[in-house]
């Protein structure tokens, strides 16, 4: 029966490879502890207790993620400021997947989903948006400056006023990109805040997690 048990914390400890090495053995090793104490030595009675070893790994990933971005800047200095949004990007999917692995939950993460989703396809409409206005923003800067410094001779009025517009150009996109950026940044801020505060709220904690908090 043992060996049963074994073959669920091996599916666990395979579906916790994003965890640090340190982190996935005390994960592992409390469970393993919970599961010895508790007698649950075939594979059924652990997905009884905990769920199967992919519902539970998705919801100590979220967990992590979720306590890794909420650490004070001190103890997390390692962390660049630049992939801040990076992260917060994945803990909003492992959220999702999280929300999704749990059966009870399932129909309260759909319309989660659906919120998260509708701000994902906003957020992505934006980067779009951006990257057209860069190329738009390239293109009439290098038009305008080609074309003003071809009449500088024959025209110099009309070749200033293109050369004008290139420059203006440039202006307002170096001033419109800090501020598309801080954009992005607060939606994606905004959207973790939300599923993490909705996810708090679906989800609770397992036995083994109530058992340890004691």
């Amino acid at each position: 029966m043992k060996k049963q048990m074994d073959q669920y914390i091996e599916e666990l400890v395979s579906h916790l490879k994003p965890l640090e090495a340190v982190e996935r053995d005390e994960v592992i090793n409390f469970y393993q502890e919970y599961l010895e104490d508790g007698g649950f030595t075939s594979y059924d009675a652990c997905v009884t207790e905990l769920g199967t070893s992919k519902q539970l790994a998705r919801k100590i990933l979220a967990d992590y993620s979720i306590k890794n971005l909420s650490e004070p800047e001190s103890k997390t200095s390692s962390r660049s400021a630049s992939k801040m949004p990076q992260a917060q990007v994945r803990t909003i999917w492992l959220i999702i997947l999280a929300l999704l692995s749990t059966p009870i939950t399932i129909p309260l993460a759909m319309g989660v989903i659906g919120i998260l989703f509708g701000v994902i396809v906003t957020v992505l409409a934006i980067l779009f948006a951006i990257v057209v206005v860069f190329i738009a923003a390239v293109v009439v800067t290098v038009v305008a400056v080609f074309v003003g410094v071809t009449l500088l001779t024959s025209s110099f009025w009309t070749a200033i006023f293109y050369l004008g517009v290139g420059i203006a150009t440039i202006g307002l996109f170096l001033i419109g990109l800090p501020i598309l950026i801080w954009i992005i940044k607060g939606l994606i801020r905004g959207t973790l805040n939300v599923s993490t505060w909705l996810y708090g709220k679906i989800t609770h904690k397992n036995k083994a997690e109530e058992r340890g908090a004691r």
